[in-house]
């Protein structure tokens, strides 16, 4: 994207902001429902400023432009706002306001400040409500900074909704909500996030990227069910369906006039994680309960169904990974990252259930592993060679269940401290695995049994040891989570027999490398009563050769020997013969 054409969009912009006498206007990254990603109609801000991470915050005054982005991305950031006028804040840097902070410095008394309700967060609309009101500046939601400057702006995706089956009916999910409904005396029941519309309704779509979702509201009486949508997403045989269980069709832009329409002080139940400002306006003269989605916390306990099917997914990726593993492990030289990240792709792709990748490959090679959240671009790219660390975090999505798997693989000779620090982080992702713990432990409760074979020796990392994972829906899935931090604002059950949880401890050396080991650990009954252990789902090989064994404990060793050894009978009758022999070598009893 030239840098002159960001200038002139930028230009544009302000010609409609002084039209309309605004003195800044804010641009976001989200879609109308806080999605973790977004499809092309809503990149808004990319057309912009030229900046396409997936995190990221514009704010264009008259004279001036400024992009808030996360330590992630400040090395795109740099090189794509190169020219553009726009200036880089990274955000939670010392001297670094917030946007709320900036704004109510540099915006003057009376002032107007526009966005599109839409796609601002309830949440950041009262942030900057309360950082703004003693300078009475005009909130002007109704401002959609993408029109008269993105003339060829995508339409909203509508793509194919397909029925979906966890094993619990649309029927049945409707009356457990409003079960939650009756329990809070709550007239209306308003499902914003999108996950929790599909899982309510037994339906997937494709609308969103690595999410298989469609765009659609969906409001509960305690009689009726009404869906605003894109009718044209919808078979004929599933719209009989959706009637035929009570549940009426209506065009996705009705959902904020039906809100405006209900009774004075009627109870609407709705999550202002999710409900964006427009919403929460349309809301305004209701009694808003603002709580937690009761759907968000039924679908983290998934159903023997979903159970099952993530069994399923998770013996076709491990076939996929393994096929992927063996390139790596005997031909590296022969890719980069970027090529790598399609191999990984293709062999996923040959699996008879894959619909799409669950989120973009990490494919991170020596010191890109230690950036977190790396992602190769044509950029970034470099060629892999017969040394040091690969680092690949993947994931898929299946008819029957989703992936998330992570793999530290050693492509060559790599240093002592590398297979030190490998063997640390393994250590810890056993430990988890291995627990034993009564009902009503929460993950923050677990979180330090993988951080500890690090913490012995001073050391940590940055970043959650685990999310809870949808079934074919978000890979990054709320409420559950390993971690030590309590969140405000975030809700932390206890782990419930059914949940689903990343194992994903690692370690990063800034220049050097980066490691991490992530399974997916599924909640059981333990044998003991009134105990839950964990299953592991994840098929793949750890790379023995990115390991210091003898730093491993007897009963260590036992886990790992007992994971190969299920991991090579039940992946090896479906691989071909020279990397079924492969995965025999490597899966050789410690």
């Amino acid at each position: 994207m030239q840098m002159q054409t960001v200038s002139q969009r930028l230009a544009l912009l302000r010609q409609r902001m002084a039209l309309r006498g605004l003195d800044a206007c804010v641009v976001v990254t989200d879609d109308f429902h806080g999605s973790e990603y977004v499809g092309d109609h809503f990149k808004t801000r990319a057309y912009l400023s030229g900046f396409t991470g997936s995190a990221g915050t514009l704010l264009v005054l008259a004279e001036e432009a400024y992009l808030w982005t996360d330590g992630r991305y400040f090395l795109q950031a740099e090189r794509q706002l190169t020219g553009s006028g726009i200036a880089l804040m990274r955000a939670g840097q010392p001297g670094v306001p917030t946007l709320s902070a900036f704004l109510a410095e540099r915006l003057p008394e009376g002032g107007a400040l526009g966005f599109d309700g839409r796609t601002v967060s309830t949440k950041l609309h009262r942030t900057l409500e309360k950082a703004l009101a003693d300078k009475h500046v005009r909130m002007d939601g109704g401002f959609d900074p993408a029109e008269g400057v993105w003339s060829d702006r995508p339409s909203l995706s509508a793509a194919p909704v397909w029925a979906f089956d966890s094993g619990v009916t649309r029927r049945e999910k409707l009356a457990l909500l409003r079960q939650d409904m009756a329990a809070r005396d709550a007239a209306y029941l308003l499902l914003t996030d999108l996950t929790d519309a599909a899982w309510t309704l037994e339906l997937r779509g494709g609308d969103v990227a690595c999410t298989p979702v469609f765009l659609g509201f969906l409001l509960l009486s305690r009689e009726e069910a009404i869906l605003c949508a894109q009718a044209e997403s919808f078979p004929e045989d599933i719209r009989r369906q959706l009637a035929a269980d009570g549940v009426a069709l209506r065009p996705y832009g009705d959902i904020y006039a039906l809100l405006e329409t209900l009774s004075a002080g009627t109870r609407v139940m709705a999550d202002s994680a999710t409900a964006n400002a427009r919403i929460a306006g349309c809301l305004a003269h209701t009694e808003w309960l603002d709580a937690d989605s009761p759907a968000s916390r039924r679908k983290a306990v998934k159903s023997a169904g979903e159970q099952e099917g993530f069994r399923r997914a998770h013996v076709q990726d491990g076939a996929a990974m393994c096929r992927f593993l063996y390139h790596m492990k005997t031909h590296p030289e022969d890719y980069t990252e970027l090529s790598a990240a399609a191999l990984l792709h293709r062999c996923r792709a040959a699996q008879p259930e894959f619909r799409e990748d669950s989120f973009p490959a990490i494919v991170a090679y020596g010191a890109h592993g230690a950036v977190v959240h790396y992602e190769p671009t044509e950029e970034t790219d470099v060629p892999l060679q017969r040394h040091g660390l690969l680092l690949v975090d993947s994931g898929g999505h299946y008819r029957c269940g989703t992936t998330d798997v992570t793999r530290t693989v050693a492509l060559g000779e790599v240093t002592a401290q590398e297979r030190r620090m490998s063997t640390l982080v393994l250590r810890g992702h056993i430990w988890l695995a291995m627990a034993r713990f009564p009902r009503g432990v929460m993950g923050e409760n677990l979180d330090a049994l993988a951080r500890m074979p690090l913490w012995e020796q001073g050391l940590d990392y940055d970043h959650g040891t685990g999310h809870g994972v949808g079934c074919v829906l978000s890979v990054h899935e709320s409420p559950p989570s390993f971690r030590w931090r309590f969140v405000e604002g975030i809700p932390h059950p206890a782990l419930e027999e059914g949940m689903l949880l990343s194992d994903e401890p690692g370690y990063y050396e800034a220049g050097a490398f980066g490691i991490r080991h992530e399974n997916l650990l599924l909640v059981q009954p333990a044998e003991q009563e009134r105990f839950l252990r964990f299953e592991t789902l994840t098929l793949a090989p750890f790379d023995r050769d990115a390991l210091d064994v003898s730093l491993l404990t007897a009963e260590e060793r036992t886990w790992l020997n007992d994971y190969h050894r299920r991991v090579y009978d039940t992946l090896s009758p479906l691989l071909e013969p020279e990397v079924a022999a492969w995965l025999r070598d490597v899966t050789q009893e410690l």
